[in-house]
C-alpha cells in the first residue's frame, strides 16, 4: 500500500544571515511606510509647500554662486521644521509600539536577533523615510543653485552643496530619537505621535517663555538648538549669543539619552519583564 501524499513543499529560500537581519526589518519598514497614502499625501504636500516653490524661486533669481546663507535660510524655515516633527511623529508612532502591543518584539528577540540589532533596524527604517523629506529636496535645491549659477566658483558651490548633505542627514539623526524614545514608552501608536509632537511643541513654548529671563533658555526648544547646529554646519556665525558649550549639551540631551532608553526598553522586552 503506497503512502499518501501530503502537499508538502521544502522552503527553497535563504535565510538571512543573523548580522544582516536588521536590514530586513529596515528594507520591512520602509515598504510599509511608503504603501500609505497618508504619508505619501504628506510628503507631496510637504514637497509643494517647503521644498518646490524654494527650487523654482532661487534657481530663477540672478546668484553667482551657491551661497551658504541661503541653503540656512531655507533649512530654518518654520514651515520645514513643522513638517519634519510632523513626518517624524507619523513615521515614528508605531515602529516599537506596535511590537510592544503584540509582544512580537519578544519573537524578534527570541529568533538570535540582538537588541542593538532589532534597534538599528528600526532607526534605520526610519531614517531612510525622513531623509526623503530632509535630506533629498535640500540637495536637489542646492544642485540647482549650482547648475544655474552664473559665476564660475563652481568649487565654493560643491563645498555647500556637501554641507547641504550633511545638515539634511543631521536634521533626521536628531530628530529620529525623539520619535523612536516616545514609541517605545506606550503600546499605543496614537499616544506616541502624539507625544513625538508634543514634545517638540511643548519645549518650544517653554523656551520661548522663560527666554525672558535669560538668552540661554532658548536652547531648551529643538527648533533652536536645530537651527543653531545648522549655523555651525554651513560655517557662519551664531547669533544672539549662544553658548557654544550649552548648545552641545542640548544636542547630547535631546540625541543620546532619548536612544538609550530606547535601548533600555527594548532590554527588559527582551528578558521578559
Amino acid at each position: 500500500m503506497g503512502l499518501d501524499l501530503i502537499g508538502y513543499k521544502p522552503w527553497s529560500g535563504k535565510r538571512t544571515e543573523h548580522n544582516r537581519r536588521f536590514l530586513v526589518i529596515a528594507d520591512s519598514i520602509v515598504k510599509q511606510k511608503l504603501s500609505s497614502k497618508w504619508l505619501i499625501g504628506l510628503l507631496i504636500l510637504g514637497t509643494f509647500l517647503v521644498h518646490i516653490i524654494p527650487i523654482i524661486l532661487n534657481s530663477m533669481r540672478p546668484h553667482d554662486v551657491l551661497e551658504s546663507s541661503v541653503m540656512v535660510d531655507y533649512m530654518q524655515s518654520g514651515l520645514f521644521y513643522i513638517f519634519d516633527i510632523i513626518l517624524v511623529s507619523l513615521v515614528c508612532s508605531d515602529l516599537i509600539a506596535d511590537d510592544i502591543r503584540s509582544n512580537s518584539i519578544v519573537l524578534y528577540l527570541s529568533r538570535a536577533l540582538r537588541p542593538e540589532r532589532y534597534l538599528i533596524g528600526k532607526w534605520l527604517g526610519a531614517m531612510s523615510i525622513i531623509c526623503l523629506f530632509t535630506l533629498v529636496p535640500p540637495l536637489v535645491l542646492s544642485i540647482a543653485i549650482t547648475a544655474t549659477q552664473s559665476g564660475p566658483d563652481y568649487v565654493a558651490s560643491a563645498a555647500v552643496i556637501g554641507q547641504t548633505f550633511l545638515a539634511g542627514l543631521w536634521t533626521a539623526l536628531f530628530l529620529v530619537p525623539i520619535g523612536l524614545m516616545m514609541s517605545s514608552l506606550t503600546n499605543k501608536k496614537t499616544y506616541a505621535g502624539v507625544g513625538t509632537f508634543m514634545f517638540f511643541f511643548v519645549l518650544s513654548i517653554v523656551a520661548s517663555i522663560l527666554s525672558q529671563m535669560s538668552n540661554d533658555w532658548t536652547l531648551l526648544s529643538p527648533e533652536n538648538v536645530l537651527n543653531d547646529t545648522y549655523q555651525v554646519l554651513f560655517g557662519l556665525t551664531l547669533t544672539g549669543g549662544v553658548n557654544l558649550v550649552l548648545l552641545g549639551i542640548m544636542v547630547f540631551v535631546l540625541t543620546v539619552p532619548p536612544i538609550a532608553l530606547v535601548y533600555y526598553r527594548i532590554m527588559r522586552k527582551g528578558v521578559g519583564k
